[in-house]
């Protein structure tokens, strides 16, 4: 193992004397992201401030979104960084921000033509950031560039951000909800920043067999979504990579995550299939592969912590299903999620 995947995989274990007394003094222990403000914490990539607060809803400007995706990429700045040369004229060479900019240019980081502003204080958008994000560490854009078409309702396949989005939507870095909209420009918070960054980190410190783990999630959690949303045909346009990826990991993992991935596979097979049944009036026999898929995500939740909270939306989702087909003028399908 990679002496960077060791430190990804086994931080918390590191320093676990420092999380049983640490706290940030704006976060709830009961955060849903709190692990990963205490992990960007822990590694010196996304550090509290001062006074001991992390500030989650702080917009992110652009010089501070620059210097976290360097420090995720692994790329030292040394202290001797020149600073005299930064080619964008609203760049101080005296500000905290200058080495960053200085050595994310100088690597080839930053695609602003010489001459013209950086704008270093200006929020953050959300592609703006996954560029920076991705380019620092190491993501090829050459094999997203070839099919850039329905990535999303607002990403244009000419759009400059096109291949940044189309990565992104393969490892769900940046969610992507039912209704197909990334928000390209949305200026992002430190919490939003905090978990891309703790999403790619996964990915790019993570071996073949973890990528492919990763990406099964991501394509589970859309999966279910846009089931949610009443998208059956657009689900179920998932459903061949989500097989792919679960064959996969069956012959490459043998362990409670490869058993737990194989039975979540199986349950949205078989919700796959009641759909069907559904739709030709089949009810009884749609019934029938709903009941199969809860034993199969019950099973999930038994062998794997990490699918535990898939396994569960899934058997949600079986319980929508059921109501809809009880109580079928009832509103269903309606969840929202953040990012």
């Amino acid at each position: 193992m990679k002496f960077w995947q060791k430190v990804f995989f086994g931080i918390f274990a590191g320093f676990l004397a420092i999380n049983s007394v640490f706290a940030f003094g704006d976060i709830m222990a009961d955060d849903p992201n709190y692990h990963i403000f205490q992990h960007l914490q822990d590694v010196g990539i996304m550090k509290a401030y001062p006074d001991g607060n992390f500030y989650p809803e702080k917009f992110v400007t652009r010089a501070e979104a620059l210097t976290v995706a360097l420090r995720a990429g692994g790329i030292i700045i040394p202290p001797d960084t020149d600073t005299t040369t930064i080619p964008f004229p609203d760049v101080n060479p005296n500000e905290w921000y200058a080495p960053a900019i200085a050595r994310a240019n100088a690597l080839g980081l930053i695609h602003i033509e010489p001459g013209k502003n950086f704008a270093p204080n200006a929020a953050i958008t959300k592609a703006e950031f996954l560029a920076f994000l991705f380019n620092a560490t190491n993501v090829d854009f050459k094999r997203y560039s070839s099919n850039l078409r329905n990535i999303a309702n607002d990403v244009p396949a000419d759009a400059w951000y096109a291949p940044v989005f189309a990565y992104a939507k393969q490892f769900q870095i940046a969610y992507l909800p039912a209704t197909n909209m990334y928000l390209p420009n949305k200026a992002l918070t430190r919490r939003e920043v905090a978990v891309m960054t703790y999403r790619q980190l996964r990915v790019f410190y993570g071996d073949e067999t973890v990528k492919n783990f990763i990406e099964l999630q991501a394509k589970v959690q859309q999966f279910i979504l846009l089931l949610r949303a009443g998208e059956s045909e657009r689900a179920e346009f998932q459903l061949q990579r989500i097989l792919n990826l679960s064959q996969s990991l069956t012959l490459k993992k043998n362990d409670k995550d490869a058993v737990a991935a194989a039975s979540i596979t199986r349950a949205i097979r078989y919700i796959a299939e009641s759909l069907r049944y559904f739709k030709q009036n089949k009810p009884l026999n749609a019934l029938e592969r709903l009941f199969l898929s809860i034993q199969q995500t019950k099973r999930a939740k038994e062998k794997s912590e990490e699918l535990k909270s898939f396994a569960e939306d899934l058997e949600g989702l079986i319980e929508e299903t059921l109501t809809n087909f009880t109580r079928p003028k009832s509103e269903i399908f309606l969840e929202n999620f953040r990012y």
